[in-house]
């Protein structure tokens, strides 16, 4: 399978072939390049498709790296006020395995 080319490629090459007929009043193209043209238009319109998932997956990992900040700082926060008490002492567990 071909590499597609860049979007801003496909931009291009339609305006190229589109700005000489700026400021006429009545433009024709034949078949064949009206054809062509809805395909570049097409080929650009994939390139776009998979250019707008790729950016709302970043978007979406992006979210997830925050939201995972957010609950390991509420996590600490939640745990660091578990083991110290209001009087400023540090409570450790004893589980008995000491002599």
């Amino acid at each position: 399978m071909s590499a597609l080319p860049e979007p801003s490629e496909q931009l291009d090459a339609i305006v190229r072939s589109l700005s000489p007929h700026c400021g006429a009043a009545e433009v024709t193209l034949p078949g064949e390049s009206f054809d062509n043209l809805v395909r570049q238009l097409a080929t650009l319109r994939k390139l776009m498709v998979n250019m707008e998932r790729e950016v709302g997956a970043f978007r979406l990992a992006e979210a997830a790296r925050e939201g995972r900040k957010a609950v390991d700082q509420l996590a600490s926060d939640q745990l660091h006020r578990m083991v110290a008490d209001p009087e400023g002492k540090v409570i450790r567990p004893d589980f008995g395995g000491r002599n």
